[in-house]
């Protein structure tokens, strides 16, 4: 899951700043398990994103493995994938399966902007 686009993940913690998360940190490293961009809802929640390019290369494979992940270290509240183009339906019925939301680029602000007055 080598998909990650820098300037996706710079443009996600930007919006995710804007929108009164705290603590909004860029991991995109080695070592970090698959999350590139981590922040502290205003309601106290743990987000944790993963953010890709490219969502054909995506499988339902990657989407499961970040779940678990992201469950078994109990890093998060909220699990999301991020991805720069529409998602076919086999990897939006996994992201629904293992509780992750899964969001369009395309709709990044509408969809922060929308969060942060729901928290």
């Amino acid at each position: 899951m080598k998909t990650t686009d820098h300037r996706l993940t710079e443009r996600v913690a930007a919006l995710m700043r804007a929108g009164g998360w705290q603590q909004v940190t860029i991991t995109a490293v080695m070592g970090h398990l698959g999350t590139d961009v981590t922040g502290l809802g205003t309601d106290g929640r743990r987000w944790l994103l993963r953010c890709h390019s490219d969502p054909d290369r995506v499988t339902p494979v990657d989407v499961h493995r970040f779940a678990g992940t992201a469950r078994q270290l109990r890093r998060s509240d909220v699990t999301m994938i991020v991805v720069d183009g529409p998602a076919r339906l086999p990897l939006l019925d996994a992201a629904s399966t293992a509780g992750i939301t899964f969001v369009d680029a395309a709709s990044l602000s509408w969809w922060t902007a929308l969060q942060s007055r729901d928290l």
